[in-house]
């Protein structure tokens, strides 16, 4: 007879294709949609466009450099080695350099010379990341500043602020070469920069460390995961609303004239929901498996936690069918469904990583069915062991017992039968 109960409420279930249509095809929807929509978000994968800079040259370069070497001859002699270094320091000529000569970023740093005459429109045009302007004799006030302490001298930058990405690259590299020249000024100010001394320039590199990872999560990943631990939520509150409509159409009556206890028949309600909870999510795994290439290394863990998971979930369909019944109605399932499931959605992280915004709030997430066993999914990815899933598994656990305890008690005696 207990059997036949449980066989009773899947074929129930079976039999409703537009909750089966929630419960299966609505949440490998969302996972495909959510895992692409916000996949190079949470990858990191932001694609950067070229950083193309105008450069904007008032006078000649070389003409002003020569000028300083004049001037400062009359105050202390520079040797041919000094000067091919000091020709080498100056900030236009320099930044074209760097640039040109680093292979990280001439793929995607770019720099166009643009006529004074043409400013106002290369301005105006968004074109480019960043506008450089020097003015006239920037680069003869600037050598003067550094070694015959001059007035310091600036020149204008114009960042395209709809391009942020790009207009923050270009403001580094110039602070990058704003610090250079200062650590120059200070060495020469205290004697330090002297003939035959090799004068430093800023050199743009990056180095590239490879470390052991436990795994990376991916949106495809933890949007699998997120989505069936809220979906399996739904079947809680689908399978209460089925019990009790087998109370309103009397059916239950005829069960209690069988002599079928309400107890067995609320234990029914339990293992035919973690018939189907499990079902549903080895679905919805199979699909990921196939479609997004996820791997299950550790099954029997995989299969150990969905399976407490599965046993929360039909304790939650037994305390809202209890509640059901006792009110004589499907409130209890419909409020459930309707209201708490985005409630512990959102503490559990199924929408977002709750943990990056709000740790606090991730920490009452894990003592939820679904933030706990959505956890443990994500620390399986990373390869854990049975040891680092203990702690969601024990969750589930109180969880499961507190909920079937509750269930037992709350169902009225005869089911409730006026």
């Amino acid at each position: 007879m207990f059997l036949a109960l449980i066989q009773k409420q899947i074929k129930l279930l079976l039999r409703s294709p537009s909750e089966l249509l929630i419960l299966l095809a609505m949440p490998i929807g969302l996972i495909l949609i959510l895992s692409f929509a916000l996949g190079s978000i949470m990858n990191g994968d932001l694609e950067i466009t070229n950083v193309e800079i105008a450069l904007v040259q008032h006078g000649n370069e070389e003409e002003e450099i020569e000028a300083f070497f004049q001037k400062a001859n009359d105050t202390f002699p520079i040797a041919d080695e000094l000067r091919g270094q000091i020709a080498g320091m100056v900030p236009v000529k320099l930044l074209e350099e760097q640039i040109m000569e680093n292979d990280e970023l001439k793929e995607f740093v770019h720099i166009t010379k643009v006529n004074e005459k043409d400013i106002e429109r290369t301005r105006n045009n968004g074109e480019f990341s960043a506008i450089i302007e020097i003015p006239e004799n920037f680069t003869y006030d600037f050598l003067t500043y550094q070694f015959l302490n001059g007035e310091k001298p600036s020149f204008s930058v114009y960042l395209n602020e709809s391009k942020q990405i790009n207009s923050t690259i270009v403001q580094t590299l110039i602070n990058d070469f704003q610090h250079q020249y200062t650590l120059n000024k200070v060495l020469n100010e205290n004697g330090l920069l002297l003939e035959g001394m090799i004068v430093p320039s800023p050199e743009i590199t990056s180095t590239i460390n490879t470390i052991q990872s436990k795994g990376e999560i991916t949106s495809k990943i933890y949007y699998t995961f997120s989505m069936a631990v809220m979906f399996i939520l739904f079947t809680a509150g689908t399978i209460a609303s089925q019990a009790f409509l087998e109370k309103d159409s009397h059916i239950f009556d005829r069960m209690i004239l069988a002599r079928i206890r309400p107890i067995t028949y609320l234990f029914s309600i339990i293992i035919s929901t973690v018939i189907f909870a499990m079902v549903q999510m080895l679905i919805l795994f199979t699909f990921s498996y196939f479609a997004f290439n996820i791997n299950f290394n550790q099954l029997g863990l995989y299969l150990l936690l969905t399976f407490f998971l599965a046993i929360v979930v039909g304790g939650i369909a037994a305390v809202l069918s209890s509640l059901n019944y006792r009110n004589n109605s499907a409130s209890a399932s419909n409020v459930f469904s309707n209201a708490f499931v985005s409630i512990f959605a959102l503490l559990g992280g199924s929408f977002f990583n709750i943990s990056s915004i709000a740790p606090g709030m991730a920490k009452i997430g894990l003592l939820t069915p679904n933030g706990a066993a959505l956890d443990g999914y994500l620390k399986l990815t990373q390869q854990a062991s049975f040891s680092d899933l203990l702690p969601n598994l024990t969750n589930l656990s109180i969880l499961m017992i507190i909920l079937i305890v509750l269930a037992f008690l709350l169902f009225p005696k005869r089911g409730g039968i006026a």
